[in-house]
């Protein structure tokens, strides 16, 4: 497959990947790996969320900072 870059994209590229020690072909995949991971995360967290405000049209009744603490340690 041949991928059309400007030549200012393609030198980050190159200069990343030698930064991190590894092919561009690595260091591309390594970013859409990354990229789906981001991805995944904020989805679940949204979901969190979502479940947590409708919890809460519910009726049920949770100390904020308590939610916070459960939504950042999802993420860790």
């Amino acid at each position: 497959m041949t991928i059309e870059l400007s030549r200012e994209t393609e030198a980050h590229v190159k200069e990343a990947a030698q930064a991190k020690g590894v092919s561009v072909d690595q260091y591309i995949q390594a970013l859409i790996a990354e990229t789906s991971l981001r991805h995944r995360q904020i989805s679940e967290f949204k979901a969190a969320i979502a479940e947590r405000v409708a919890s809460l049209n519910d009726g049920e009744c949770v100390d904020g900072e308590e939610v916070m603490s459960r939504l950042i340690a999802d993420l860790a």
